[in-house]
């Protein structure tokens, strides 16, 4: 037996040794793309918040206006105090921080120095307020003008030199994440057709040793299983990949008409796209673990309300202009039960809840005891479940008759309630179609003994 046996892991070992390399290449090209776009945010940022020419054309405005106040036809001492304290501010702004860094580089750090000294020099505070003083400082603001217009052109010149750098480095920066998407789009097939040939050649294999019956009867449901995977991979894996193809497309298509508003649309579309592939690697995942009774849980007190307000935070950062609520009763209400397979349960009642209902309509949720359960029930204003869909909601790839192609897998709610199951719960709902719906996660009450030892 054991002879027979090192053999056959041996040949599951050959069949899989090549999906390690591919799978590591498929998630550097992910990462890869993820780092680029990040960069890319992050050096938007920085560049939208370094405005040094409005500093500097404010320095502008505010000179000229002492020079009219300081001119002979029109002198206000109240005034020409005012002026002079702003145009004072305006150099010192230039003097401190990143503007002095910059002004430092550009050769003008000491001009701005030297008129400082130059005005506070005619301080009306400090020397009075005199004709003479006045018109020293209209012939000192008068000669410092061409200073200044030469810092602002200097300063004008280098922006845009940085501004056409930064566009360089950003269409380069986009042009790497296209690739690197659509290399990964690449490998990820590559891995899909791995899978299914490695597993073809595993069931043939097995082919040989099983009894004709049973063998016909496995390969229906292996069909059945490969014709459910190859409809996701089509419809949910590729949908967010094309999102993010596209979205990267119309940016280069820009070229240098590009803006940040751009790349910010952009990078929001692309954040919600990879989010999408990671809740669903996450549910793939769990039903895996679930079938294969690899599931591992950590079943202490957890306090309902928290888990659901997290939630609530979560899903209204994904989707700020939308209208979550969460009531519960006062203190604590302690469930037993799994912290992240609760709160996974909940996210996907709310994000289905999200989804079934239009925008301008708020989704609640409401935390309550009842006997010997704790409950978290999530209501929304959507149009309901059809009578034909009720049977069937929490079964395997089962999408209602009312969903659009492409919406959905069909394994949300059927890992929500395996998930609820197993830690001893259930998952209930009520719907009035073209109403609204309920759905409510039922865990049970976390003992006193257990809470206190907690």
């Amino acid at each position: 037996m054991t002879q027979h046996s090192a053999p056959s892991q041996q040949s599951t070992w050959a069949l899989y040794a090549p999906f390690v390399p591919v799978l590591l290449v498929f998630l550097g090209s992910l990462v890869f793309a993820l780092a680029k776009s990040s960069a890319l945010e992050r050096d938007m940022r920085i560049a939208v918040t370094q405005n040094m020419l409005w500093v500097v054309s404010q320095t502008q405005m505010e000179l000229m206006a002492l020079t009219l106040a300081t001119s002979p036809s029109d002198r206000d001492a109240g005034r020409i105090t005012q002026r002079f304290d702003l145009t004072l501010s305006r150099l010192n702004l230039l003097q401190q921080g990143p503007q002095a860094r910059y002004l430092e580089d550009l050769g003008h750090l000491e001009t701005v120095q030297g008129m400082t000294a130059a005005l506070l020099a005619l301080d009306p505070q400090e020397n009075g307020n005199r004709p003479e003083l006045y018109a020293d400082l209209f012939r000192l603001s008068e000669s410092l003008h061409p200073e200044v217009n030469r810092i602002a052109n200097d300063v004008m010149t280098t922006d845009w030199d940085k501004a056409a750098a930064r566009l360089d480095a950003y269409r380069g920066t986009q042009r790497l994440i296209i690739l690197a998407v659509a290399f990964a789009f690449l490998v990820a097939l590559a891995i899909s057709w791995i899978m299914l040939r490695n597993q073809r050649k595993l069931h043939l294999s097995e082919l040989r040793h099983l009894r004709a019956s049973s063998l016909l009867e496995q390969e229906r449901d292996i069909s059945s299983m490969y014709r459910d995977f190859a409809a996701l991979v089509s419809h949910q894996l590729r949908t967010p990949l094309s999102l993010i193809d596209s979205a990267m497309h119309r940016l280069a298509r820009k070229g240098d008409d590009v803006t940040a508003k751009d790349v910010t649309e952009r990078r929001v579309i692309i954040g919600d796209a990879i989010g999408r592939l990671t809740r669903l690697v996450d549910t793939v995942l769990l039903l895996a673990k679930l079938d294969n009774d690899q599931l591992e849980a950590r079943f202490s007190p957890i306090a309902m309300n928290a888990v659901a307000q997290g939630i609530v935070d979560e899903a209204q950062a994904r989707h700020p202009q939308r209208v979550l609520r969460l009531s519960s009763t006062d203190g604590p209400l302690m469930a037993r039960g799994d912290l992240h397979l609760a709160g996974h349960i909940i996210d996907n009642l709310v994000s289905n809840a999200i989804r079934y209902s239009d925008a301008d309509t708020p989704v609640e949720l409401h935390v309550f005891a009842q006997g010997f359960e704790v409950a978290c029930a999530v209501t929304d204003l959507g149009q309901g479940v059809a009578p034909c869909d009720q049977p069937h909601l929490f079964n395997r790839y089962y999408r209602g008759h009312a969903q659009k192609a492409g919406d959905g897998t069909g394994l949300g709610l059927a890992l929500a309630q395996e998930l609820a199951r197993f830690q001893g719960g259930r998952i209930s709902f009520e719907t009035w179609p073209g109403k609204g719906s309920v759905f409510t996660l039922w865990l049970p009450v976390a003992r006193q003994a257990e809470q206190v030892a907690s």
